[in-house]
């Protein structure tokens, strides 16, 4: 169960990239699809809480604030990743954060990692890898949109390992609450840097209102941020408490991985349906390439199934 959980996340990720897509078109901003999708998230796992025995050890609440600032930077590139490239590509490359989670665990925390997870990592790694070039031709941003891609990776990694490190001394319940609640208020706070001004007459109200009233955007786009926030708010849940629960972070982001393969099968058979040009504008030569990555990363997914600790099958 703790990688049919991943499994189903990996497949919303990769509709909710998609969707993203759609609402940028549409006219929405970075700040309708990091703010207001934090802020939702936020509110949404705030009550669960309720559902931990323990108290909420408040000495420590540092660290679910760190995990959410970390969290917080790979939701921002993973979104600069989608506007400047495709998702076929932007989302496969995601996939090397496999790789960074494995590094992180074994050299900072030194934890056991099987042979088969780090055969399966590799897998993975060149899998996207060999998807990401593809997206190399001149004119293109082919190079910002990797960099982004990783730098998200390499975010999330951190953050899978910190709530994999923490979560349970602090109350696996009370710890995804708190970090929740911190994406929402840490986002709230990173609104300048993404070119929030306060609208005349607005500035001397609380930033929530003042925040609200930038964020208005087209009728058209609002079905659409309203879908990716739903999506994101499935998947990183699902993520979240499958790696707080059952402790594998290395398995659970193989699987996670093939949100690549799900992208790359939304854009070729659904794409049309979110608008998506990336099957139209791509030759037979470069979709066989993004197949091959595609192929190594189920590959992987496989050794990973097999390879996972018998205590959390």
């Amino acid at each position: 169960m703790h990688l049919v959980l991943p499994l189903i996340a990996a497949i919303a990720f990769a509709c909710g990239s998609l969707v993203f897509k759609r609402a940028f078109a549409e006219g929405a901003t970075l700040s309708h699809a990091v703010v207001l999708n934090n802020v939702v998230l936020g509110l949404l796992f705030l009550p669960l809480a309720a559902l931990d025995p323990a108290p909420i050890p408040w000495e420590r609440i540092h660290l679910p604030c760190i995990s959410a600032a970390s969290f917080i930077t790979g939701h921002l590139l993973n979104v600069a990743a989608l506007r400047t490239g495709d998702v076929s590509v932007a989302t496969p490359l995601l996939g090397v954060k496999v790789v960074f989670v494995a590094l992180i665990a074994r050299f900072a925390f030194d934890w056991p990692l099987s042979t088969g997870q780090l055969v399966a990592a590799s897998l993975t790694s060149a899998g996207v890898l060999v998807t990401g070039l593809t997206d190399l031709k001149p004119g293109r941003r082919a190079g910002a949109t990797t960099l982004l891609a990783l730098g998200c990776a390499a975010a999330f990694a951190v953050t899978d390992v910190l709530i994999q490190t923490w979560a349970s001394g602090f109350g696996t319940f009370n710890f995804l609450s708190m970090l929740f609640a911190a994406l929402a208020v840490e986002s709230l706070l990173v609104l300048p840097l993404l070119g929030f001004r306060a609208r005349p007459g607005t500035e001397d109200l609380p930033i929530l209102r003042a925040a609200a009233a930038s964020l208005a955007a087209p009728r058209g786009a609002w079905r659409w941020i309203a879908l990716a926030t739903a999506l994101s708010a499935i998947q990183a849940v699902l993520v979240a408490g499958s790696i707080a629960r059952w402790r594998d972070a290395a398995g659970v982001n193989v699987v996670y991985g093939t949100r690549g393969l799900w992208s790359l099968a939304l854009v070729w058979w659904a794409g049309s349906w979110f608008g998506n040009a990336e099957r139209r504008e791509s030759g037979p030569r470069v979709l066989a390439s993004r197949a091959l990555g595609a192929a190594l990363i189920l590959s992987a997914v496989v050794l990973a199934l097999r390879s996972a600790p018998t205590g959390a099958r």
